[in-house]
């Protein structure tokens, strides 16, 4: 790594500004916290980027976590002072020391100690705007006191913030981190009283929420009621495509014993999903991982799930954002920040993701086809021998199988890039008026999206509902085998073993291949996965639970061969 082109020019201490706001907005007591009330304003000119200045504004704390991590970091290395307080009178001139001594060392210069401090102070810098911009256009937002299904040990004062007219927030009020989300789908009021209501949420699980006044309850709950219709006015199906960019992230939680993390994330949203590269040593990792997703109900959310990648044990869960759909302005492209949220209160989560997405659609028109064969199980197909063969099969999946196994088993990208969402629908409706399709190398990618869009549409995934809990038990297990996989399989309907007995031995020849489609076992399981193997009623947690789908899904291709000679 090459020294940073730096320089460094320490100013003065001063009033923690952005405290004491942060303060007023969470209801904090200002001298609570005395490590963060002071602050010393630090401009760093950067040779490398056209002289450009940047002001930083570290606290103490910062400043002596900095040091530690320079000892930790470089063998022996001498530093002027070992901690500064930003109470003391040589305040200024110990910072001035330090970074006098950083700026003429070459070693420091170049350390992932200093880079990961500077990226740290500029990302804090711009939380505090997001918070207050997060604040600004909300639906409502207070300070209320959160107990869970009734236990009053677990009451707690929390800022709550409801977003989108779909989307409830709370924030801890000791710091600026996002310490919940919920989605307001299925959410009902269950009870109210004069200064409380009590909100029950699609996982069954109930909050009472307690307000200062009883005015204040009441614009609570009518405001909640609102979103509710809002929610109930955006549930129709649509032709669309949402496309876009993981950008990175910034001030994630650190997961690993070196203070830094290894992260990387999902996105996902109906059964689609990608799974970025891995940004390794940071809390500000950059992905700029692009998607395109096939889009047909307007309600939904995209997802961005966000992990630390160990190798030796699962992955650590870091947060998660969830955006409306509905909410997107249509053929235009958005540029923005989002909060990350833990699954519970008790996970150490913190940062931002930022992404840019575009949603264009158009509303669906009704199929009352009585020929159509998509959405609908394969039992209740199999009376239909105009498109079933003998073994309960969609004839066109014999057909699309044979001519990708022909022609396109090392055509780049095959199933994870994504045809045209006009063109995937047309060939959709000429299987669902019982037409036959007729291929050509000209749109590949045209018939692997009409194919996945088969899986994603079944009722019921080839590994049935009752299998899920045993499969998502299996993925954890560290003893699983070949002879257990073979048992699930031989649990399965005939139809269902009929199918996975022909696109297994296909998708064996596509890995085959990877070298020239990129497509792995573990690509693979990322893109089949999620149709393949789903609960019957989604929750945030069968939500999380991907990965396990993704490992056991990648277990199954990797053995198909002598799971199929088995059975």
């Amino acid at each position: 790594m090459e020294p940073l082109p730096l320089s460094f020019r320490v100013c003065l201490v001063k009033d923690n500004a952005d405290f004491k706001r942060r303060s007023k907005i969470f209801g904090l007591n200002s001298g609570a916290n005395s490590s963060q009330n002071k602050v010393i304003d630090v401009e760093i000119q950067n040779f490398s980027e056209n002289d450009s200045l940047t002001l930083i504004s570290p606290t103490s704390f910062s400043l002596n976590q900095l040091i530690s991590e320079i000892k930790k970091e470089i063998y022996n290395v001498t530093l002027p002072i070992n901690n500064i307080s930003l109470s003391s009178s040589s305040a200024v001139e110990d910072t001035k020391s330090l970074f006098n001594c950083i700026s003429s060392t070459p070693k420091i210069t170049r350390s992932l100690s200093l880079k990961n401090f500077i990226e740290t102070e500029v990302n804090l810098a711009n939380k505090d705007t997001l918070i207050q911009d997060f604040l600004k256009d909300c639906d409502i937002s207070g300070i209320l006191q959160k107990m869970k299904n009734k236990r009053k040990n677990t009451k707690q004062e929390r800022l709550v913030v409801i977003k989108y007219s779909r989307i409830l927030y709370y924030f801890s009020i000791t710091d600026k981190k996002c310490r919940g989300i919920k989605c307001l789908d299925n959410c009902s009021i269950l009870n109210k009283g004069e200064n409380y209501f009590e909100l029950k949420t699609g996982s069954s699980e109930k909050y009472t929420f307690f307000c200062n006044t009883a005015q204040e309850c009441d614009q609570w709950t009518e405001t909640i009621k609102k979103c509710l219709d809002t929610v109930e006015k955006s549930k129709f199906k649509v032709n669309g495509q949402l496309t876009g960019t993981i950008i990175k992230a910034r001030n994630c939680a650190s997961k690993d014993l070196n203070g830094l993390s290894d992260p990387f994330c999902y996105s996902r949203i109906e059964r689609q999903q990608i799974k970025s590269q891995t940004s390794y040593k940071t809390l500000n990792p950059t992905w700029n991982e692009h998607f395109l997703f096939e889009i047909t109900r307007h309600e939904g959310y995209f997802r961005v799930w966000v992990w630390d990648e160990d190798k030796f044990k699962s992955a650590d869960f870091m947060g998660e954002i969830i955006y409306p759909l509905a909410l997107l302005p249509p053929n235009q492209e958005v540029t923005m920040w989002l909060p990350l949220a833990p699954r519970t209160s008790k996970e150490k989560v913190s940062g931002d993701v930022q992404v840019r997405l575009k949603y264009a659609w158009s509303p669906e028109s009704p199929q009352n086809s009585p020929t159509a064969f998509f959405g609908h199980s394969l039992s209740t197909l199999k009376s239909r021998t105009d498109i079933m063969l003998q073994n309960g099969l969609p004839q066109f999946l014999f057909e699309i199988t044979e001519f990708l196994e022909k022609n396109a088993l090392g055509e780049k990208g095959i199933f994870r890039e994504n045809g045209g969402s006009i063109e995937i629908r047309s060939l959709r409706n000429t299987l669902d008026s019982g037409g036959k399709l007729h291929y050509s190398m000209d749109n590949v990618h045209n018939y692997t999206g009409v194919f996945k869009l088969y899986f994603r549409e079944l009722p019921e995934p080839l590994f049935t509902f009752e299998q899920y809990d045993q499969l998502i038990t299996l993925s954890r297990s560290k003893t699983i085998n070949v002879i257990q996989l073979q048992d699930l399989f031989k649990q399965l309907p005939e139809p269902n073993l009929n199918l996975l007995k022909l696109v297994l031995p296909f998708f064996s020849k596509i890995a085959d291949n990877s070298k020239y489609n990129m497509m792995n076992n573990s690509n693979l399981s990322i893109v089949f996965g999620p149709s393949f193997i789903r609960p019957k009623v989604e929750s945030i947690q069968t939500h999380i639970e991907i990965v396990d789908v993704n490992n056991i899904m990648k277990l199954i291709f990797e053995n198909s061969q002598a799971i199929i000679k088995s059975l």
